[in-house]
């Protein structure tokens, strides 16, 4: 994963490149709700809390 930038909104572009996927990827999630988004009009941004707690909410714990 890359680092993200240090902004409070992100484009769709910043968030498919932290995880490596598409950016296709990105609308699929957020149109799942996976993600949270903003819409201006036709311009798209991913609020950065919304990153960070989608990363968390999927982290994996080792078995034991």
């Amino acid at each position: 994963m890359t680092d993200l930038p240090k902004k409070a909104l992100l484009r769709v572009g910043e968030v498919a490149k932290h995880f490596q996927v598409s950016e296709k990827t990105i609308y699929l999630w957020i149109d799942h709700g996976l993600l949270e988004a903003e819409k201006y009009e036709r311009i798209i941004r991913i609020p950065r809390e919304s990153v960070e707690n989608f990363r968390l909410a999927r982290k994996m714990t080792p078995l034991e």
